[in-house]
């Protein structure tokens, strides 16, 4: 009886059909990463908001809380203490490929209310997709992609 086995011909065709799946494939699995890296980002961001709000609310260690947007690449929760209480701030750096721009460089919650002086709107842009971020001025938060 004779063994069966692939020729180097078959094989060499296999990889090459192999190869080209992969080379079709590949963008759309990058890109796909990317939005979903992208959709993180947001959803991360609005929570940290959204924290920051509850802080400011509740008066935790009788501080008003908010948002650093000024440095390039990353964002910081902070509280603005009074009296001896020591300054909290917690950095949360964006992927490479995440731009953050915003109409203003410092977010800060009234104290019991959770509501800002000034509306806030937040772009966060991907590689081939765009969040806006709103906060108006009783403290709202909405966000949804942009086309």
């Amino acid at each position: 009886m004779a063994k069966k086995s692939f020729t180097l011909i078959e094989l060499m065709v296999a990889l090459a059909i192999l190869a080209m799946i992969v080379g079709v494939s590949a963008p759309f699995l990058i890109s796909f990463n990317n939005n979903q890296e992208l959709d993180g980002v947001a959803e991360e961001l609005v929570s940290i908001l959204r924290k920051a709000q509850e802080k400011s609310m509740i008066a935790e260690n009788d501080c008003l809380w908010g948002i650093d947007f000024s440095q390039s690449g990353k964002y910081i929760l902070f509280n603005e203490p009074s009296g001896l209480i020591i300054p909290i701030k917690e950095e949360y750096t964006l992927p490479k490929n995440i731009v953050l721009s915003s109409n203003q460089n410092i977010l800060k919650f009234t104290k019991l209310e959770g509501r800002i002086n000034q509306a806030l709107e937040v772009i966060l842009t991907g590689m081939n997709k765009k969040y806006k971020i709103n906060i108006n001025l009783e403290g709202v938060v909405d966000y949804h992609k942009i086309d």
